[in-house]
């Protein structure tokens, strides 16, 4: 009977042991969303220069030389950081668009929807449009879901092109500054400082100077 408890208990004790394990395990994958999330949490409240691992160590639960078992330096960090933004709005841009039809919505949609992205995040896109893309960029994380983003409006263009919507001679990447550009600075001199903006009008208008000089 003795021998019979012994058995129990030891079984006991490995459920409990792996138990433990599993649980730590589980922890330690999370770890790296939990660094994210923090440091979202203050690039929002403070923006990029209230952002040390220092305060995100605190703010996470961690030691310092954690964040450094994930994460290679601080830039790295930070592209990460974008990158977890940019993806889902990404999909669902990607998504939504497939509901517009004609070239003019299409371009509305993209430019409305780039502008509420500013105004829901305006750390996160700061941090991109002033840090990230300066920096190491090529190649990066910031770097790849840009070019898919840019691939959306590309897509469009080369689409209305065989369709003959839009002239055989645009110049994309030009248009794409123009495009992308005009909205950027408008959201650095109103969004970003926190000043009104109608974005559904500025879209509106925006467009409908780009769309005069493209269409066939």
């Amino acid at each position: 009977m003795g021998r019979s408890v012994k058995n129990q208990l030891s079984e006991s004790n490995i459920k409990a042991i792996s138990s433990h394990q599993n649980a730590w395990k589980r922890r330690k994958s999370s770890r790296p969303k939990e660094i994210i999330e923090a440091s979202k949490r203050i690039l929002e409240e403070g923006g990029i220069n209230d952002l040390s691992m220092v305060k995100i160590s605190k703010a996470a639960g961690i030691s310092e030389a954690t964040i450094y078992k994930y994460f290679d330096n601080k830039q790295d960090l930070l592209n990460q950081i974008v990158n977890e933004w940019f993806e889902p709005f990404i999909e669902k841009t990607e998504k939504d668009i497939q509901e517009v039809t004609d070239l003019y919505s299409r371009l509305l949609f993209l430019a409305i929807r780039y502008l509420e992205g500013m105004k829901a995040t305006p750390k996160i896109h700061k941090l991109f449009i002033k840090e990230l893309r300066w920096e190491k960029y090529k190649d990066s994380e910031a770097h790849i879901v840009k070019k898919r983003y840019s691939k959306i409006l590309k897509n469009i263009i080369e689409n209305s092109i065989e369709i003959g919507e839009v002239k055989e001679s645009l110049n994309f990447p030009v248009f794409e500054s123009q495009f992308y550009g005009g909205l950027e600075h408008l959201s650095l001199r109103t969004i970003m400082i926190n000043r009104t903006i109608n974005i559904g009008k500025y879209s509106s208008d925006h467009v409908d100077i780009l769309y005069a000089g493209i269409k066939k």
